[in-house]
């Protein structure tokens, strides 16, 4: 007689860890393999362990509160532009160059007229590219997606995290393709020490996740129909 085979549930998840697993909309499977995972460093280096740097650099973005996930993806994209340049030996386009600077000055100055620009300048760079990933990713950090004089429509929640590590992943590519687990590694422990700045992985995650549900909140107060004017009202 066969035994009847035992499933063993998955270890329950630390509240952080797992409000990024399901940010970063990891997979059935690569969440089966996490086994039990302490904390976020803990979680990103799984990833890498298992193979999974695209997965790693999600939820390293996603730990990440926007202005300074942008400018960690900043940071790769421009170390990723400058080895293509150097592995070519010729000047980046300079589509590339100026989404690079306006993703800079947004980051420097994150008003809604660089905000726009950028997404301008990301448009013109490609969003297959690093350089105008990132600069894309700007534009849905906050504000509204349509023209300033338009109706209000908030960026939607989380966008420019997928942007913002598609753009790591893509700066990885372009420094060396047959490289791409060691560079995202490092990449990572970028995004990590990003977190030290602000306090630490649990300070980076409550101010990140903080961010999104403020998006999710506009994003439901716009879409509440509107009540009537009106305007034949008796005086």
């Amino acid at each position: 007689m066969i035994a009847p085979t035992t499933l063993q549930t998955p270890p329950e998840l630390p509240r952080d860890v797992a409000w990024l697993v399901e940010r970063a909309a990891l997979d059935d499977e690569t969440r089966d393999a996490l086994g039990a995972v302490a904390d976020v460093s803990a979680l990103v280096r799984a990833l890498l362990g298992l193979g999974r740097p695209a997965e790693a650099l999600r939820v390293t973005a996603c730990a990440l509160p926007p202005r300074e996930g942008i400018w960690w993806a900043w940071v790769a994209a421009r170390h990723g532009t400058q080895a293509a340049e150097a592995r070519r030996a010729q000047a980046a386009p300079a589509a590339h160059v100026a989404a690079l600077t306006a993703t800079e000055r947004w980051v420097l100055q994150p008003t809604d007229a660089h905000r726009r620009a950028a997404w301008d300048a990301a448009q013109a760079a490609g969003l297959d590219t690093t350089a105008g990933c990132v600069a894309g990713a700007v534009f849905f950090t906050g504000g509204r997606v349509t023209p300033p004089d338009g109706p209000n429509v908030p960026a939607p929640p989380g966008v420019h995290v997928t942007l913002a590590a598609t753009g790591v992943l893509l700066a990885a590519i372009a420094t060396d393709k047959s490289r791409l687990g060691e560079l995202a590694g490092a990449f990572a422990e970028q995004g990590a020490a990003v977190a030290q700045r602000l306090g630490g992985w649990d300070a980076a995650v409550a101010a990140a996740r903080h961010a999104f549900e403020t998006q999710v909140h506009e994003q439901a107060e716009a879409s509440k129909p509107k009540a009537p004017d009106h305007l034949g009202r008796a005086a």
